[in-house]
């Protein structure tokens, strides 16, 4: 978690940007990441945690990075912009055609749950606004899922750390004990397998090699 949170990609818009570079993550590299949202924000949780940056500013700019990422996907998709049609015909986006009256129906059930399955979260401003539904009841819900979908992982980043800070205490404690154990294991593994490969026809006697 250490070595992904010193990782340049992310860490360095928090170092050059400070806490504005939080939202420009999300709304620029974030999107097109392979990573998913909810480590970002976890790995915001870590830092929180040990005090690099404080989580009132670092939630509220990330959620604001979310919103205009949200607004940005709805409008596009409102005006039948042509890459965000390619992204909701993806294959990942099949199963949740039936999604769409869903969201006609109950747009704030539907959009919170959409926006806590991992990478999937952009599936609701692109659906509403291809099915041009109101702009302004889909950011009320939108923005309400989001603030507990913050909230949520910021929290669950600054518990890990803090969990893996008390174990990684407990666990020098006991180091030499684990290291010493580690090995005992493997040289019992080791005899085990020669035992069973010794004892195994034609290993009894090793072959001469034949003139």
């Amino acid at each position: 978690m250490l070595f992904v949170v010193k990782s340049p990609d992310f860490t360095e818009f928090v170092q050059r940007f400070g806490y504005f570079g939080l939202f420009l993550w999300f709304i620029s590299f974030d999107q097109i990441n392979p990573i998913p949202e909810e480590f970002s924000l976890l790995l915001l949780g870590y830092l929180c945690a040990n005090h690099v940056i404080h989580p009132v500013p670092a939630g509220l700019l990330s959620m604001a990075g979310f919103i205009t990422a949200d607004i940005a996907y709805y409008c596009l998709s409102r005006t039948g912009n042509k890459l965000m049609h390619k992204k909701s015909g993806k294959p990942r986006f099949v199963w949740a055609e039936p999604y769409k009256e869903k969201l006609r129906t109950n747009m704030f059930k539907t959009t919170s749950i959409l926006n806590f399955i991992p990478r999937m979260r952009m599936l609701p401003p692109i659906l509403a606004g291809s099915l041009k539904l109101s702009f302004k009841k889909f950011l009320l819900f939108d923005t309400i899922s989001l603030t507990f979908f913050t909230l949520l992982y910021l929290s669950l980043g600054m518990i890990f750390e803090n969990s893996l800070s008390i174990v990684m205490t407990k666990m020098k404690k006991v180091q030499h004990l684990i290291f010493f154990g580690v090995i005992l294991l493997i040289a019992v593994v080791i005899i085990i397998m020669e035992i069973k490969r010794r004892k195994k026809p034609g290993n009894l006697f090793p072959k001469s090699d034949e003139a």
